[in-house]
């Protein structure tokens, strides 16, 4: 199992979530950086859980998915954000996001 670049996926989480919510003219690059570093920190942790059997598959796609819902409450928790906006900006960053555990570790955390 490879290390995850927590850091540089949380940047590249962060730029989709700017990305996607400037379409909708707010200026959330504080809030995008946040969840960008929280969706990745816990994504790494649920792996690293994961790997070490303390977890099953099931138990953390629910984790993860758990977190995905966390992040989509701040985001909507935004004056003007809608719900469509704040859910297509977590699902971007959340493709990110899993697509790098699944290259370090070959761990899917969304259900097939």
């Amino acid at each position: 199992m490879s290390a995850i670049d927590v850091n540089a996926v949380a940047g590249q989480a962060a730029n989709k979530i700017v990305e996607i919510l400037t379409d909708a003219g707010k200026d959330v690059a504080g809030y995008a950086a946040a969840e960008g570093k929280k969706l990745a920190t816990s994504a790494a942790e649920i792996a690293k859980l994961r790997a070490e059997g303390q977890i099953d598959d099931e138990e953390a796609r629910l984790h993860f998915d758990i977190q995905l819902h966390a992040s989509r409450a701040v985001l909507m928790a935004i004056s003007g954000v809608s719900i469509i906006a704040a859910e297509q900006a977590i699902n971007a960053a959340g493709q990110i996001i899993l697509g790098a555990v699944r290259r370090a570790t070959g761990l899917s955390l969304i259900a097939n």
